[in-house]
């Protein structure tokens, strides 16, 4: 893994985050849809890392690929999840007026989780190349 005991961090916890997910896909589509969510986060927040990108507390996946150079390798590849984003919070919590947002299916939701396992296994490959950093 990554030399950088941060970066490596995030792509552990993503792994777990993507595993707990995959546990509760069936049972619990509305818990599995949000840690999908969170492993991308904490996989592009792994390559911000890498790359010497700060970002705040944002969990907006779109604007964390945003943060990286026009023609960085994994912008487009993380933009690509930020129909994720709204999973960090539309979820977990009743809207104001005390609706419950309808979650993906659980069919829906596995199809994005083999596309995260994907992207999990291609940033854990990333990391043990050099740096893009053109700072």
């Amino acid at each position: 893994m990554s030399a950088d005991p941060r970066v490596a961090a995030f792509l552990r916890i993503a792994a777990e985050d993507l595993g707990a997910a995959q546990t509760l896909v069936e049972a619990f589509p509305r818990q599995a849809i949000s840690l999908a969510q969170q492993a991308v986060e904490k996989i592009a927040r792994a390559i911000l890392a890498r790359e010497k990108v700060a970002f705040g507390t944002s969990h907006n996946i779109g604007q964390m690929a945003a943060a990286l150079p026009g023609d960085h390798p994994w912008r487009p590849r993380l933009a690509a999840f930020d129909n994720l984003s709204p999973a960090a919070t539309s979820y977990r919590y009743p809207t104001p007026g005390g609706r419950i947002v309808s979650a993906p299916t659980p069919t829906e939701i596995k199809a994005d989780l083999a596309e995260i396992a994907h992207l999990l296994e291609e940033a854990k490959r990333a990391v043990r190349e050099p740096s893009t950093d053109r700072r």
